[in-house]
């Protein structure tokens, strides 16, 4: 199969930069994975402005190494770069987009969910090592192959009849993270997880490999997964599928870790519905998971968290509050990423309180500042704070309404010595 030359052309200059080095040396180059299935899927594809760019190069034969050709990628383009010599990667930092360059190889995994062992190789190995078929792709991007495109899998055929395919039986068993993966890719493309794939997949989740992923690379999935356009469905594939009880088996309680799986979908569904995004589906996702000290999420989410954890003592104090600034002192403390996610799945009464929070009472501010209280005669210390706070109350039950009647209630207050 080939790709037509103009398309070729259109590439990053980068791209032709690093095949002109590499082909100078005697190796080979090759734009690799996701790339070019995406080329194969949509000509057009790869126009799309500040993506990442995948090229993979075998050097065997040169007598050159990775860390040269970025050194002289550097020199030649400006950018900076990162070399991974455990893994034989590297990373070409331009301002306008960044290439991850690596030399072809093939791995071995010394036992399930772990690092695989690198060795180089060709680019078939290379290609065989990938997680599915239709990722397993190959265009060549120097000498007189240039646009042949590499299929060692059938992945473009699988690719023509939609599906999504595992390249080798202990695939997900070598690597569990390709169980979200399976099923990001066929949701994103409107796949299918081909019957045999479907099949070892799920006989991995029974046998529990998830559990042997590491908290980091099961939030980083789950982070892909939100990030994505159909993320509601992924997230409910991987829910019904039981990928995160899988992955937690010692805290999966009944339901969804305690909680009703329809429950979950549904505020899942009200949270995409309303428009949230990747970090409050992250946080909500982290609040139903059993999260420990040991999980690397920021000081944020955890307290996000932490909140929503505990928002049922919160809603039913909010319920029981009427006055403007008693909502304000309610809420002041609580992280706004929390309250932005309980604000959708609230029921009416307690929603349009936090709604009424975070679209005016969070930004409420007294005019007077503490230079205009001095002036006035307040001292510095605990009666300016207490001052400022009353100013603020009054602004927040509307009673004062301007600069003016801010200064008026100063001197009242002054004068009943508060």
């Amino acid at each position: 199969m080939k790709i037509p030359k103009r398309i070729i052309k259109n590439l990053p200059p980068v791209c032709q930069l690093t095949a002109s080095v590499v082909d100078a040396w005697g190796g080979r180059t090759y734009l690799v994975g996701g790339l070019v299935r995406d080329l194969l899927l949509d000509a057009g594809a790869l126009s799309e402005a500040n993506r990442d760019w995948d090229i993979a190069v075998d050097l065997r034969s040169t007598g050159k190494g990775l860390l040269g050709l970025l050194k002289e990628l550097q020199n030649r383009t400006g950018g900076r770069y990162v070399f991974h010599h455990q893994f034989l990667t590297g990373t070409l930092m331009l301002p306008e987009l960044r290439v991850d360059i690596a030399h072809t190889r093939e791995e071995s995994y010394p036992q399930p969910a772990v690092l695989p062992e690198i060795r180089p190789a060709g680019i078939e190995a290379d290609l065989r090592r990938r997680d599915f078929t239709v990722n397993a792709l190959a265009l060549v991007l120097s000498g007189p192959e240039t646009g042949t495109v590499i299929d060692p899998t059938g992945g473009a055929s699988d690719l023509k009849h939609r599906l999504i395919r595992i390249i080798h039986p202990l695939s997900f068993i070598d690597d569990p993270t390709r169980i979200f993966r399976a099923i990001r890719f066929a949701v994103r493309f409107g796949f299918e997880i081909e019957s045999g794939t479907l099949h070892l997949m799920r006989q991995a989740i029974a046998a529990g490999y998830p559990a042997l992923l590491t908290p980091e690379r099961i939030l980083y999935e789950l982070r892909c997964i939100c990030r994505e356009r159909n993320a509601l469905k992924m997230l409910e594939a991987v829910i019904r599928e039981g990928v995160l009880a899988a992955c937690f088996p010692k805290s999966s309680g009944p339901e969804f870790f305690g909680v009703p799986v329809r429950q979950v979908l549904n505020e899942l569904a009200a949270l995409v519905h309303s428009g949230a995004g990747e970090e409050l589906l992250m946080i909500y996702l982290l609040s139903r998971l059993p999260v420990n000290e040991r999980f690397p999420i920021t000081r944020e989410e955890r307290a996000a968290r932490e909140a929503l954890m505990n928002r049922n003592v919160l809603l039913e104090r909010l319920s029981r509050v009427r006055r403007r600034s008693s909502i304000y002192q309610l809420l002041r403390g609580v992280p706004v990423r929390a309250l932005e996610i309980l604000a959708v799945l609230s029921p009416g009464p307690v929603r349009s309180r936090l709604r009424l929070y975070l679209d005016e009472l969070m930004h409420v501010q007294p005019q007077l500042q503490a230079a205009d209280l001095i002036a006035a005669g307040v001292k510095p210390g605990p009666q300016m704070g207490r001052m400022l706070e009353r100013l603020l109350v009054a602004r927040l039950d509307r009673r004062v309404k301007s600069r003016d009647e801010e200064l008026a209630l100063v001197h009242r207050l002054q004068s009943c010595n508060v």
